[in-house]
């Protein structure tokens, strides 16, 4: 079965217009974000071989992007990285709109390479696979907005998928924007040289805290992995109060821990964050 990729293009979304930044004399309030958005939503499945008594795959995706702003420069780089941090970097040269049928399409195509296995297992056993929930792939995924003032837009990209297997997995990348000049920020971007070993100890401190225990080292009994192994993965996002590091499934602890999000408030990090940085007016 053939089925179409039923794009709903909500009625502009609401514009996401913050109002506001800290009132600190180095803010200009003309500095505050005037961005509008829009979505695309797609709700799409496939039956394998057709068939609706067989198993099928699930796509429900829902992509905010930047539709408008004053500088279209900017507007431009902020859509393109918006549409490569969702969809990858080979949907560099499209719209928001053609990424999201391209996704949808690959996402069916991929899935029906399940389909041999399936005819093969079902000849040899005289019926259909008794698991069958292992070929009843899903995936949802969806972006959102966490902070928008002041020449920062902060976002995440989340996935949920199943793939056959014992269990499904999650996904989040974080990204921070400077309107200035529509580039994405990293580490070095706001912090002083050599501060990876501080920030790490700030970091496991936090896990530890944020786990009521006084000995990092405890973690350890706890489903995380070494903590001296615990490192700044550039996935973060800043808002008015600090900085938020996420660490995904495996990355430092086991599955069952899950999402680690570690919160760091600006006057725990003052000491590590460059005066000339794009969140100094935040911090100091």
């Amino acid at each position: 079965m053939n089925a179409k990729v039923k794009i709903i293009a909500p009625a502009l979304l609401s514009a996401i217009m913050i109002t506001g930044c800290k009132q600190k004399a180095t803010i200009n309030p003309e500095a505050e974000n005037n961005i509008k958005f829009d979505s695309i939503v797609v709700n799409k499945k496939y039956y394998l071989l057709g068939d609706t008594t067989n198993p099928f795959c699930s796509l429900e995706s829902t992509f905010i992007y930047p539709s408008d702003y004053k500088d279209k420069e900017v507007l431009n780089k902020l859509s393109r990285h918006f549409t490569n941090s969702f969809f990858g970097e080979d949907t560099a040269s499209v719209t928001p709109r053609e990424a999201m049928n391209k996704y949808a399409q690959k996402y069916i195509e991929d899935y029906k390479e399940l389909e041999n296995d399936f005819i093969t297992e079902t000849k040899i056993t005289g019926e259909k696979p008794s698991q069958e929930l292992w070929y009843a792939y899903y995936e949802m995924s969806s972006n959102e907005i966490l902070f928008n003032k002041c020449n920062l837009l902060s976002y995440t990209v989340s996935v949920e998928y199943y793939t056959g297997g014992a269990h499904g997995g999650h996904g989040y990348n974080n990204h921070v924007l400077y309107l200035k000049n529509g580039e994405e920020l990293e580490e070095d971007d706001l912090f002083a040289d050599n501060y990876q070993d501080d920030l790490s100890q700030i970091i496991v401190a936090a896990i530890a805290s944020d786990n009521h225990v006084t000995n990092p080292e405890e973690l350890e009994n706890m489903g995380y992995f070494n903590i001296k192994e615990i490192y700044p993965n550039n996935n973060f996002y800043i808002d008015e109060e600090g900085i938020t590091y996420t660490f995904n499934e495996y990355e430092i602890a086991a599955c069952f821990v899950g999402r680690i999000d570690v919160f760091l408030s600006y006057d725990k990090i003052r000491h590590l964050i460059r005066e000339d940085s794009p969140v100094a007016f935040l911090v100091f």
